[in-house]
């Protein structure tokens, strides 16, 4: 990103504003009427995925002036100092070596994750009775919980049928206690999932799930409890046993971890070639946003279209919309990935950014989301830009009659945004007159399709990492450090000195001292 400077000072920002203001003359509609391979033109291929964005308020002209704008900002520069472990996150002095994590598989942790998976999985693996380990649970919270439990949902076809693999993030008790109902204590691995070994949640659990491994099988917990950490030493302060602690790099960020040893449950569940191939899925992404000049660029473009309707077009949000049972928590993980990397007000060099930077991000799962919040979308005051992601092949439904369905619903969602339906065509629909207002649909409303071939390891590998790094070329435009979130660390602090006050300590000087007083009242009523 250019440093010490405000976006607004390229020069194609202040043409891409003067467009900005004409962008809604020509219908969609009319740009399709007078273009009919527009949905060729404006579409492009990274790895198996195809992407359509056709159906947005853009020409050559607009797509070209957001080129010049990702030169101008020196996106590709960014982006490549990324890639080459150079030092991108200046408020913490670090690189982002994500993705250096799926660039080989000769990395010494994966291969002692691949060992241990592999034991589990053949049954070799044994706990401190002498029993085979059956189930493992991951404990962990944000990028340690979201990323991995939705790659395990999204890969649920290809789990081991004899290993239950379970997750747990939040602090109530009632998410840890699900996740071991039924299990039995001498045939579980607990692994805790925390980069600094001091994530409230996530220890609070692990002190949780270390008492009632210890009720199951005695003191000797060596072979029940793992780690991935950046910090092995408190690991091995709490008694676990080093072969057991896969070690984290400060420098991954825990919204990008998914391939690194947070990723430990995920691989006994799915296995290490799976694992593997999930990898090489990210790596062939990684090496298009590399290699790619910008105008052909998939990730780079769909983060400029993204800045385009944020910084210029006024969008305050963007929806998620998955058309596949299996990448319904593909919306929770985004969430996280996008607002915790883009949700700042001030640019890396602590000056204030000079307009807004990340949308929110929400969605559900395809039809569901129909039902939902589709109404508000096809006629609600706000435009809200959606991403529409389909896979060709179901793995679950061979014979495709389902599929086709869903499919269809998911055509059509792209077909009524952008076009939506004119009082004369609703009309003609034998339309009370009285009604005909509320039948009408004003289109433009613009969606970007994704295609998957079909839900594999490398598949959603792609997909995730595609989403990685659109993140970032909007934070290059934008001057943000996408690789921190300081919000979300004062957040925390607060919450210790609160649990302090919540035990009784004195809240007199406290402004949220009579919610305090109203709380122990209904804790406590006698």
């Amino acid at each position: 990103m250019t440093s010490g400077s405000s976006p607004s000072s390229a020069p194609a920002w202040a043409a891409l504003a003067d467009l900005a203001g004409r962008a809604g003359v020509v219908s969609l509609r009319e740009r399709f009427a007078l273009d009919p391979s527009r949905s060729e033109h404006f579409a492009g291929g990274v790895g198996d995925l195809w992407v359509d964005w056709s159906r947005h308020p853009v020409d050559d002209e607009v797509m070209g002036l957001l080129c010049d704008l990702s030169e101008q900002r020196d996106v590709s520069g960014f982006c490549a100092r990324m890639l080459a472990g150079d030092m991108v996150n200046p408020t913490e002095g670090r690189s982002a070596t994500h993705t250096a994590l799926r660039a080989s598989d000769g990395d010494e942790t994966l291969g002692r994750m691949v060992d241990l998976a592999d034991s589990i999985r053949d049954g070799s693996y044994t706990g401190a009775t002498g029993e085979p380990v059956r189930a493992v649970v991951s404990l962990g919270i944000g990028g340690s919980y979201l990323g991995p439990t939705m790659a395990h949902e999204a890969l649920a076809h290809l789990a081991h049928p004899d290993v239950t693999v379970r997750f747990s993030s939040s602090l109530d008790g009632a998410d840890l206690t699900a996740a071991l109902d039924g299990l039995d204590p001498a045939t579980t691995l607990v692994v805790v999932c925390s980069k600094s070994f001091t994530t409230p949640e996530t220890m609070v659990a692990a002190d949780a799930a270390t008492a009632w491994l210890r009720e199951g099988v005695g003191d000797d917990l060596s072979l029940h409890l793992a780690a991935a950490t950046a910090a092995p030493q408190r690991a091995d302060d709490r008694g676990l046993d080093p072969d057991l602690v896969f070690p984290l790099a400060e420098s991954v960020g825990g919204r990008f971890s998914l391939p690194s040893a947070v990723g430990l449950a995920l691989m006994v569940a799915i296995g290490p070639e799976a694992f593997r191939a999930m990898l090489a899925g990210m790596h062939v992404v990684d090496r298009h946003l590399g290699e790619t000049p910008v105008a052909a660029n998939v990730p780079v473009l769909l983060g400029l279209l993204d800045v385009w309707h944020r910084s210029f077009l006024g969008a305050t949000s963007l929806a998620v919309v998955p058309y596949s049972h299996a990448l319904r928590r593909l919306p929770d993980h985004l969430q996280q990935l996008m607002m915790e990397s883009l949700g700042k007000r001030v640019t890396a060099d602590g000056s204030p950014t000079n307009g807004p930077t990340g949308p929110v991000v929400w969605g559900a799962g395809g039809t569901d989301a129909q039902h939902a919040f589709f109404q508000l979308l096809h006629q609600g005051t706000d435009v809200v830009p959606v991403d529409l992601i389909g896979v060709a092949r179901s793995v679950v439904d061979p014979l495709g009659t389902r599929h086709e369905a869903l499919m269809a619903n998911l055509l059509a969602q792209a077909e009524a945004l952008a076009f939506g339906r004119t009082e004369a065509e609703t009309a003609t629909l034998d339309v009370a007159p009285d009604l005909v207002a509320h039948r009408v649909f004003p289109g433009n409303r613009p969606s970007t399709v994704v295609l998957l071939p079909e839900l594999s390891p490398s598949t959603l590998g792609q997909l995730v990492a595609l989403y990685e790094h659109r993140t970032v070329v909007q934070a290059a435009v934008w001057g943000v450090n996408p690789f921190d979130q300081w919000g979300v660390e004062f957040g925390k602090d607060l919450a210790t000195r609160f649990g302090g006050l919540l035990a009784d300590g004195d809240d007199r000087q406290e402004p949220s001292s009579g919610l305090i007083r109203r709380y122990r009242k209904l804790r406590d009523p006698d």
